[in-house]
């Protein structure tokens, strides 16, 4: 046997703060109440071990918001992060269900924002944000449906003109060097050579 909990609740914190066997357990009024204790009753072992399990839960919960506090991130990021910072994988994948659940974690809302942030303020185009998009974390699915949602009935030519007027101003379709300068520029920045194609001829015409 350890002792007797000794339990004090802290509803304005939505936590319960539950001694017993010699150590302070912080840990959320759910899991207090899903693990049925009670004040004065008996702790044994089983009892101590579930409260270790849940304090570290509320804990990378904790970390999570201090995270999720500076920006917004997808769910496989804030992994590891909270990975790296020692937690267990029991812990960091019951606080992400409950993250996403309580909407603080919404991956494809927050992709497609940055699909389209990105493609507006850095005139990206699909390839180049796929591999963004990627890098950030998000899964594959994930990025496909924004950039499906992102570019549905999008023109892409006025963006890739914008790029040459600010790139190569005084870009003649005919000379060779340079266009091949233009259009290695563009695919980079995420453009098919079609579309580049089609926007230099039209860039060579205004």
């Amino acid at each position: 046997m350890s002792g007797c909990y000794s339990v004090k609740l802290l509803r304005s914190h939505g936590e319960a703060e539950v001694s017993a066997g010699g150590s302070v357990f912080r840990i959320t009024i759910a899991d207090f109440e899903l693990l049925g204790i009670e004040d004065g009753a008996a702790a044994d072992e089983d009892g101590l071990s579930a409260l270790e399990e849940a304090a570290e839960k509320l804990s990378c919960i904790k970390k999570s918001q201090v995270y999720l506090s500076y920006r917004a991130l997808p769910a496989r990021k804030l992994e590891q992060k909270l990975k790296k910072a020692g937690f267990s994988e029991e812990s960091i994948e019951k606080t992400v269900e409950l993250l996403i659940k309580k909407g603080y974690l919404n991956d494809e809302e927050l992709c497609y924002d940055y699909a389209v942030a990105m493609r507006d303020s850095k005139r990206f185009g699909v390839s180049r944000l796929r591999k963004e998009l990627y890098g950030k974390g998000f899964s594959r699915e994930c990025v496909e449906d924004a950039l499906a949602k992102a570019f549905e009935g999008y023109e892409t030519e006025d963006p890739i003109l914008e790029l040459l007027a600010k790139k190569f101003p005084s870009l003649q379709a005919e000379d060779r060097q340079a266009r091949a300068k233009a259009v290695a520029y563009l695919y980079r920045m995420g453009y098919s050579y079609d579309d580049i194609n089609n926007a230099i001829e039209a860039f060579g015409r205004e």
